[in-house]
């Protein structure tokens, strides 16, 4: 037995020299790129309806849909008539990973009938960081609901007149070596309303107290129907001019199990589809900066990479001595991305569609749960809190043996644990109440 584990000498002195070269691999604060614009620490900008969450369970997802509208004023209330309604959904992932489309279904078919009509766009959208853009949760024959995302679209579409789209965000910079998807190759844009594409403000960064910086990306894309350009920062334009035309976005999220160094996911890590992955390292452009998704990165996750390369026994060691919750601090993702909703795009509505969850997986059947629930509010700190806490750590508990791995991952009340500390970092930028007990949860039944 001792001779079956035991690692050649050559195999253990490469392992064993690994954390010089992930030393020596590190991109942070000594990398090039002045970064000059980039702002320190500020005071929290939160919600004016900071701590407030509605959870619907009325035994149907559209009525789920319809009743989280009615708490929050009523559908002629949130979208205007000519409004551009950007709806971000979860497309990265199939089955209860990606966003629950009759709740989807429930929100669209609301704001077509809008009272007083509605004579606007709206778009479903996202960046799952794929080379294929019609693949995963826009083709997947496991929905999560009766429809996939093309067949969502399709299915409003005609109905609509035309003004139900779907937009696939593709990433502008280089990825030669991916990690987090293989999209890459797209195109910059560099002005207000000049075309579709990213924009990288790179004097706009989230700082981690290592002196690691992300910068700020955000899309730019054509209507389908009007051919207007749409920034998600600036608005809409036409003819390169801003026409003034409302635009909303909604950020409609999963709610899953994610990873031992991630803990959960939902409203928040759900704008991992939104910002391009391709700005800072993983990519190598620009120079000394991080992309939203490594802005935590260790020197020690270099020799995991290494390791998860190797595969065999060479990944099996490295990665039980280094796991990756070790190598990666991704708490500092929930500060990047809770900067960009304070500098980019606050979200008007965040919802949760937790009709179907992962307590232990976003793909795999045996590790899910189906609590028939949505969620919505415009403070997600605490919406993600209270999701967590309402309806994936009961699901995880009612699992039994299945789930006992997963309690502690997903509990926001641990404050140990990743997804506390991320929705932490998230606070320090726009508030929010992750604590048990400091938000206002109205339930609808």
């Amino acid at each position: 037995m001792a001779d079956r584990l035991r690692m050649p000498r050559r195999r253990f002195l490469a392992v064993a020299g690994l954390g010089a070269v992930a030393a020596a691999c590190r991109r942070g604060s000594s990398a090039t790129g002045d970064g000059a614009g980039c702002p320190g620490a500020r005071t929290p900008s939160p919600s004016p309806h900071e701590g407030r969450v509605v959870l619907a369970r009325t035994g149907e997802p559209e009525r789920n849909a319809a009743a989280l509208l009615d708490a929050w004023g009523g559908i002629d209330s949130l979208v205007g008539p000519d409004d551009v309604v950007v709806l971000k959904v979860n497309a990265q992932w199939w089955g209860q990973g990606m966003t629950g489309t009759d709740v989807l279904a429930g929100l669209i078919g609301a704001i077509l009938a809008r009272p007083g009509g509605f004579r606007g766009d709206v778009v479903v959208a996202d960046n799952h960081h794929f080379r294929r853009p019609l693949s995963r949760g826009w083709t997947t024959e496991t929905p999560n609901g009766r429809m996939n995302l093309v067949e969502l679209v399709r299915h409003f579409a005609g109905r609509s007149g035309g003004r139900v789209h779907r937009v696939h965000w593709t990433d502008a910079g280089p990825n030669p070596d991916p990690w987090q998807g293989d999209a890459g190759g797209g195109t910059r844009v560099e002005t207000p309303g000049a075309g579709e594409g990213y924009r990288w403000w790179l004097d706009e960064c989230h700082v981690t107290p290592e002196g690691q910086r992300c910068a700020m990306t955000w899309p730019s894309f054509r209507l389908p129907r009007t051919g207007e350009i749409v920034d998600l920062r600036d608005g809409v334009f036409a003819d390169g001019e801003p026409n003034g035309r409302p635009l909303r976005f909604w950020n409609v999220s999963s709610l899953n199990f994610h990873s031992r160094y991630a803990g959960v996911t939902a409203s928040i890590k759900n704008l991992m589809g939104v910002v391009d992955i391709t700005c800072g390292f993983q990519g190598p452009e620009p120079p000394g900066y991080f992309n939203t998704h490594y802005i935590g990165m260790r020197p020690s996750h270099a020799t995991w990479r290494w390791a998860r390369r190797r595969g065999g026994v060479i990944r099996r060691i490295v990665h039980r001595i280094l796991p990756e919750e070790s190598a990666l601090d991704f708490r500092h993702t929930g500060g990047a991305l809770a900067h960009w909703i304070r500098t980019v795009r606050r979200p008007d509505l965040n919802v949760v569609t937790a009709e179907w969850i992962g307590f232990g997986s976003r793909t795999a059947v045996e590790l899910s749960a189906r609590p028939g629930t949505s969620l919505a509010a415009t403070d997600p700190v605490s919406l993600d809190a209270v999701a967590a806490r309402e309806v994936l750590l009961p699901a995880t508990r009612a699992a039994g043996e299945r789930g006992r791995a997963f309690l502690a991952w997903n509990d926001p009340d641990d404050e140990r644990g990743p997804f506390r500390r991320f929705l932490e970092q998230a606070r320090l930028e726009i508030g929010g109440r992750p604590a048990a007990g400091d938000a206002t949860v109205e339930r609808v039944s």
